[in-house]
């Protein structure tokens, strides 16, 4: 994909123009962060002793996976680990129009951010992430999990 930029001071009207063959989810992406529909997260350091009561905002393209443990949830981030004051059904809500699904119960993942899926014994599929990290995919939602990867191919 070519991307031109034009800064010019003298300009009174912004305007980005956009050309493609086909809406794919990353151009659907950049249109929905340049017209801000793109939902803004907060989160605290998880550690702690970092822990000065500041919100942070997350941008979720920057986000691996959400885990849910002990009925706290955490954002895994390329920057580090957060921890989100809301559920993680109200955050699938929010992200599944932009490559979140859910992969098991306590686990939502961001496909953008999947490196490899790995089968093993059992029927099982770990989801490698770019970070070295990995997950099981729960023989439940193995299925929707792959539906979700087809629609977005489709679209792509």
């Amino acid at each position: 994909m070519k991307i031109n930029l034009y800064e010019d001071p003298k300009l009174t009207d912004e305007h980005i123009d956009i050309y493609c063959t086909e809406m794919r989810p990353l151009i659907r992406q950049v249109v929905d962060t340049v017209r801000s529909e793109k939902p803004a997260l907060s989160g605290r350091p998880a550690d702690e002793d970092l822990d000065d009561g500041e919100e942070i905002f997350l941008d979720p393209g920057e986000i691996y996976y959400f885990d849910h443990v002990e009925r706290k949830l955490f954002a895994y981030a390329e920057s580090g680990v957060y921890r989100l004051m809301t559920t993680l059904s109200s955050v699938e809500e929010q992200l599944s129009p932009y490559g979140f699904v859910r992969i098991s119960k306590s686990n939502l993942v961001n496909i953008y951010k999947i490196k490899q899926l790995k089968p093993d014994i059992n029927m099982k599929v770990y989801v490698s992430f770019e970070n070295g990290e990995r997950i099981c995919i729960n023989r439940s939602y193995k299925k929707s999990f792959t539906e979700y990867l087809q629609k977005t191919r489709r679209m792509s």
